[in-house]
Formats: structure tokens, C-alpha cells, sequence
């Protein structure tokens, strides 16, 4: 739900949704973002924005959309219900390699959805985020799930010469 003044969203997890190992006393909590607030030179930062992006899928999908789920079939006979987890996986892979090709970098091998989870969490707390708050935004009851399972190496190129996915990230 986009708050009405347009400062942030607040994202409902699917109340079907049952994480693997959580407690259900950590499980479907509302995650907020806020908006992008960045001086624009030239209009580019505003389009990192997720709360625009948010906006902008749900105008778009507006006059199609037959379900309450965030998305929605854009084609098919399927149009305007709700995506199936294989689809999303799909538009998560092809996202990144879109992104990759873009900057003029080949796309990371094995580029996988489940990936995104452990790369996205691990910038994070590279980044100063919290673990508290990543936790909570991956419905994680305790920081050691990321550390044994999800915390990989963006930092830097790994001593073996082995690419981490994604490749060239220590150059960002």
C-alpha cells in the first residue's frame, strides 16, 4: 500500500506465504520502504526509486489486473492474475541479466532468483544495513541463518580466483 503522501509503501507478505524454518511469531510482517529522497541533477537517481517503481507497475497494470496479488500476467490467458512463483523467478533472472547487459558487462553464469536473496542481503550488511532489519525484511529469525547460508563475498574477488555472482561486483 502506497502511503497517501507519498513518502513510502508498505508491503504485505501473502498471508499463504509459510517461510521454511520460521517461527510464525516472525512470519508475514509488513516491510516499508521509503522514497528515494536524492537531488537530481539530470533525473536519473528518482528512477532508482522503489516506491516510483511500485507506482509505476501498478498504474501500468491497472487496467488488466484481476487479482490483489503485487504481480500480475501481462500477456496469455493468464493476463492480469497472479504471477506464478516459476514466472517470477523467470523475470528475476532476466531483470539481472538485462541490468548487466545495459552497463556493457556479461551477465553472472548461473544467474539463479534464489541467488538474488543472498547477494541483495549481503550488500546490505556491507552497506551498514542492520542485521536486525535484514533479518526482518527475509523473515529470518536469527542472523545466523545468513551467516551459515546467505552472507557471500561482494566485497572483493575471492583469493582462488573464483567468481562470486555476481561477476565483477568488487568493481561497483
Amino acid at each position: 500500500m502506497l502511503n497517501s503522501d507519498g513518502s513510502g509503501v508498505t508491503l504485505w507478505p501473502n498471508v499463504a506465504f509459510l517461510p521454511k524454518v520460521l517461527p510464525l511469531a516472525h512470519s508475514n510482517r509488513p516491510i516499508q520502504l521509503a522514497r528515494f529522497n536524492i537531488p537530481q541533477e539530470n533525473g536519473t537517481p528518482e528512477l532508482l526509486c522503489p516506491v516510483r517503481a511500485l507506482r509505476a507497475y501498478i498504474d501500468a497494470t491497472a487496467c488488466i489486473r484481476q487479482s490483489e496479488q503485487l504481480f500480475v500476467c501481462h500477456g496469455g490467458t493468464r493476463k492480469g492474475h497472479a504471477l506464478s512463483k516459476q514466472r517470477l523467478s523467470h523475470w528475476v533472472v532476466d531483470t539481472i541479466t538485462c541490468a548487466y547487459g545495459a552497463s556493457g558487462r556479461p551477465p553472472p553464469s548461473g544467474a539463479r532468483c534464489h541467488s538474488t536473496r543472498g547477494v541483495s542481503t549481503s550488500w546490505a550488511a556491507l552497506r551498514g544495513v542492520p542485521l536486525e532489519t535484514i533479518c526482518a525484511a527475509a523473515s529470518w529469525a536469527s542472523s545466523g541463518t545468513f551467516s551459515r547460508f546467505y552472507r557471500v563475498n561482494v566485497a572483493t574477488p575471492h583469493p582462488l580466483g573464483v567468481v562470486l555472482w555476481p561477476s565483477s561486483a568488487a568493481s561497483n
